[in-house]
């Protein structure tokens, strides 16, 4: 199981033991914890193209700290990711269809945040870039997925 914590400027986000549970599909979160001190009169959060997408997700780390509208669809809300995580397909710009989706991405929010979220919603959230994180999959092997920080989402539709 990996350990890995992530420091962002305006946050500090532990997530221990990222790992995919036996069933292939579902990304388990034995412990998360969330601190967050927003500062400030407004974040301002920027619209992307799916190339300043990519260019995110191919170096997230980089792009710590930073703020973005996204879009996406959830493949994972439920017990096994926790009240405070979802996992979603995210891409900077709004597709029709749920497939168009292209990126594995770990959300992080508060409680209040996902409350109404379920799988298969899609969705816009205004996100900070928490960098990367690394967790075992079902293989043995390790999957690094973009790791983003939730400030607000609106549900726009069930898939």
């Amino acid at each position: 199981m990996k350990n890995r914590v992530i420091t962002a400027g305006i946050h500090i986000l532990a997530v221990l033991g990222l790992v995919l549970a036996a069933s292939g599909t579902a990304l388990a979160l034995p412990a998360a914890s969330i601190q967050a001190s927003r500062t400030g009169p407004s974040i301002t959060y920027d619209e992307l193209t799916a190339r300043e997408w990519a260019l995110i997700v191919k170096d997230p780390d980089a792009h710590d700290g930073e703020h973005y509208v996204v879009y996406g669809v959830v493949t994972q809300s439920d017990s096994a990711t926790g009240a405070e995580t979802i996992r979603a397909n995210v891409d900077g710009i709004r597709h029709a269809e749920a497939y168009e989706y292209p990126t594995n991405t770990v959300l992080t929010g508060d409680a209040k945040t996902f409350a109404e979220v379920v799988v298969d919603d899609k969705f816009a959230a205004k996100v900070e870039v928490s960098g990367s994180i690394s967790y075992e999959n079902q293989l043995g092997g390790e999957t690094t997925a973009p790791l983003l920080h939730v400030d607000s989402v609106d549900v726009l539709s069930p898939v």
